[in-house]
């Protein structure tokens, strides 16, 4: 059975990979991943499914700040943890 003991990837809800408090968080986010391994857990990049939704949205409109989600960003990062615990959809 998976250890569904998890670490979370701080992340920032803005697409410029260039902006310094996104520069930060991808670093964070990358210690927090070597972490998840060297401790053998299971590892969410909560980063990866923002990236994709703000492809089509505006930042603000599921955020206020870039980092806190909204209703709409809770779910984002709802559905990345069960898509990484192995929850099927379809049924």
């Amino acid at each position: 059975m998976r250890d569904l003991k998890a670490r979370w990837q701080t992340d920032v809800l803005d697409l410029n990979r260039g902006d310094p408090m996104r520069v930060a968080m991808d670093r964070y986010g990358a210690v927090v991943r070597r972490l998840a391994e060297k401790h053998r857990t299971l590892f969410v990049d909560s980063q990866a499914p923002f990236d994709e939704v703000l492809k089509t949205r505006y930042p603000a409109s599921i955020n206020w700040d870039r980092v806190h989600p909204d209703y709409v960003g809770s779910m984002v990062l709802a559905r990345a943890f069960v898509d990484a615990i192995g929850f099927d959809w379809t049924r």
